[in-house]
């Protein structure tokens, strides 16, 4: 079935649609698809297969199916996992680790989410440097800022008797 839209002047071919404007085309990679080497693409991807290389998108979406295996570096705006990866992966927009994906790489991205029962073996650190830093120095309320705690001793008891330990002495 044909779409045509009222501002298209030629009748569509055979098996041919048209997409709304600002609809972005989605490219699949079968199961069967076997890749090595630099990926470049725009708008969305579905990856099945096993890949080895590189792949690299300005503002694209990646989807990572179950049964995909992925050997590369990945830089992309938007990436969801549900398979397996081997590799950097860097996102502009957001890293989703999704039902049974399995990460053995490093996670560079604002953004994450991970499902319960993902495998994550990696670190997971922020694109921006423009992060808001945590100040936990006001976080006790009742000691106050200008407040000395003072060094607690220690009562032990032995067969001997009993002995007092300063933390000075303990400490050397």
């Amino acid at each position: 079935m044909s779409i045509i839209n009222s501002n298209d002047k030629r009748a569509p071919l055979p098996g041919e649609t048209t997409k709304p404007a600002g609809a972005r085309a989605t490219t699949v990679l079968t199961a069967d698809c076997e890749f090595k080497g630099a990926l470049a693409f725009s708008g969305e991807l579905q990856l099945h297969g096993r890949i080895e290389g590189t792949i690299e998108s300005e503002g694209g979406s990646l989807t990572v199916g179950e049964e995909a295996m992925i050997k590369a570096e990945i830089r992309v705006n938007d990436v969801q996992i549900h398979g397996k990866v081997q590799g950097n992966v860097y996102a502009s927009g957001r890293i989703e680790l999704r039902g049974k994906a399995e990460v053995y790489g490093d996670l560079h991205t604002n953004r994450l989410a991970m499902d319960d029962g993902v495998i994550f073996v990696g670190r997971s650190t922020t694109l921006s440097k423009n992060q808001p830093t945590s100040d936990f120095s006001k976080m006790f309320t009742r000691l106050g800022a200008g407040s000395k705690i003072t060094p607690m001793t220690t009562e032990t008891e032995s067969s001997s008797g009993s002995n007092r330990i300063e933390p000075s002495r303990a400490a050397k």
